[in-house]
Parts: C-alpha cells; sequence; structure tokens
C-alpha cells in the first residue's frame, strides 16, 4: 500500500458554504486519498464516496474504520448514476467533484504522470484503454496533432507531432524522460516559461488516456439528478480546458431575474461563484499543486 501523501485542495473554501448546516448527506465523487471526505466527516456529515482508483479503495477502508458514517463504492464519477444499483438511491444536498490528481497517484511510477519519476510511459490512472506509450509511439501524425491541439493548446501541434514520429522512428520512446528529451529537442516554444516546458504535452496524453473530458461531460449530463432542491454543486478543475466546461455548464443551466432557466427545463443553478474561487497565498505556499485549483459552485434550483 502507497502511503496516504494526498493534501486536499481548498477544504476552507468548500466548507464556507455549509458552515451553519448540520448533518447534510455528501457526495464526494473522487475520493482520492480522503482529505476532503475526512473534512466533512468531521463537521458531522455523512458522505458517500465513490472512486475508481485502486489507492483510494484502501483510503477509505483506514477512514472508515474511525467512522461509521462513510460509505464508499469503487464507481468512476462519470458512472454516478450507478450508485443506484448500489441500492443507495438518494439525493445530495452537496456534491463534490475534484478534478485533480492526488499526491498519491503523482508519486506513483507505475502511473507515470509525473516528470519527476522517470516511469514507463504510461499515464493511464483508472487502469483501462490506451497508455501514453501507444499513443505516442502508434498515434499517425492527424491523431497526435489533434490531440496536442485540443488537449494540449499547443500551438506549433503538427510540427512537434512531426518530430515525434521522426524521433520514434529511430527509437522506441519507452519512458517519461525519453519522452521529456525529445520535447526538448524538438525547437517548440511552449506557451509559458513559468511552467515545466513538457506540461501541455503530459496534459493532452493524459486527458486523451483517461478521456478526461469525456468523462466530465458525462458526469455534467446527469449530476443534477442527484443533487436535492437547494443543495449545492462544487467542482474544482486545475487547467482551462476543464474550467471552461465547467464554467460554461453552470452558465447555460442557470437563470435570469424572472428565473427563467436558460436551459428552458424546469431546473438549474444560482451560481454562487461569479468568478472562480482560488487557493490562498498560504495554502499555496504550503502545498505547491494547489496553484492552479479553481473552485466553481452553484446552488441548485427547481
Amino acid at each position: 500500500m502507497i502511503t496516504n501523501l494526498h493534501k486536499p485542495i481548498m477544504v476552507n473554501e468548500i466548507l464556507s458554504f455549509i458552515n451553519d448546516e448540520k448533518e447534510l448527506s455528501i457526495l464526494d465523487c473522487t475520493f482520492g486519498g480522503g482529505g476532503h471526505a475526512k473534512n466533512f466527516l468531521d463537521k458531522g456529515h455523512y458522505v458517500t464516496a465513490i472512486d475508481q482508483d485502486k489507492n483510494a479503495i484502501n483510503a477509505a477502508e483506514d477512514l472508515s474504520k474511525s467512522n461509521s458514517n462513510l460509505s464508499f463504492y469503487k464507481i468512476n464519477f462519470k458512472d454516478l448514476d450507478k450508485i443506484d444499483e448500489k441500492k443507495i438511491h438518494e439525493k445530495f444536498n452537496f456534491i463534490l467533484l475534484d478534478l485533480g490528481f492526488s499526491s498519491n497517484q503523482l508519486e506513483n511510477e507505475n502511473i507515470g504522470i509525473s516528470f519527476k519519476i522517470n516511469s514507463k510511459l504510461n499515464m493511464n490512472y483508472l487502469d483501462g484503454g490506451v497508455t501514453a506509450h501507444e499513443i505516442i509511439n502508434n498515434y499517425n501524425i492527424d491523431e497526435l496533432t489533434r490531440i496536442f491541439q485540443e488537449y494540449g493548446e499547443i500551438t506549433h501541434s503538427k510540427k512537434l507531432s512531426e518530430f515525434i514520429i521522426k524521433a520514434r522512428t529511430k527509437k522506441i520512446i519507452n519512458t517519461n524522460f525519453e519522452l521529456i528529451e525529445v520535447i526538448r529537442n524538438s525547437g517548440i516554444n511552449f506557451r509559458s516559461k513559468k511552467i515545466h516546458f513538457a506540461t501541455q504535452v503530459f496534459q493532452a496524453l493524459r486527458i486523451e488516456t483517461n478521456k478526461e473530458i469525456n468523462n466530465l461531460n458525462n458526469f455534467l449530463h446527469k449530476v443534477h439528478s442527484f443533487i436535492e432542491k437547494k443543495g449545492y454543486l462544487a467542482i474544482i478543475s486545475f487547467h482551462s480546458l476543464e474550467d471552461r466546461v465547467v464554467k460554461n455548464y453552470f452558465k447555460s443551466n442557470s437563470f435570469n431575474k424572472k428565473y427563467i432557466f436558460n436551459n428552458n427545463l424546469d431546473w438549474g443553478y444560482e451560481i454562487l461563484t461569479k468568478k472562480p474561487l482560488t487557493p490562498s497565498k498560504s495554502e499555496i505556499k504550503q502545498n505547491n499543486r494547489a496553484r492552479s485549483a479553481k473552485l466553481r459552485v452553484g446552488r441548485f434550483v427547481n
């Protein structure tokens, strides 16, 4: 079992929306290391948690030993409707989706999503589907260009794809460090000098490998059916693609001053964060991985 290294993000900001609430029914859609769930439990709330990651199961077992108000199910957040199959059909007062991957996943060399660990190319933290190794070594130029453009927002995606294909014809690219070296030698000027130059490439590969944007859209399509009236939906995103999807979801399902819903349906959200909340300077100082987090919250109305 991997030591639980995870630090939950923006705990105080999340709890501020329910400070005066008692014994809420909360759904934690990405349990991870259990940090958010533990804070909810410590406040006396009831937590149903879901996650597909193997290490999350271990963390949930440990936490449930000291708290009977936790229920855990091995389900990916995109399949939250399968909770019904577990015979706990209910709606929740508060639903949290944290789209960041945990420190446990970052430090897991078998997953290989860190720049600092020379892992075999994988990046699939959901134990299924395609791996980064298959993408880098097998995708054709159009497929590589597509994911670098759509998911990495890389300006010279085609040029980078051509360079990678040229490099892999000489030698199969097997590890993170080998890929980083190829990216370094590509001659591409990436978006920002404030982040590691390989960040956009790794992001694109991780999104493609795990179908992250598709999973988020699937979740958003069905989540309203699981929120109690006047309940909350809180989503933490970590890059602009995710945040754009979440922002547009809340906007397209909000209402005007006459309580007419923009989606022309009988439900929607009161947007409680006109601009996304971000971590405090002190939190970023203590946990640098929190620096890109954005929290958006809506209150369900019907």
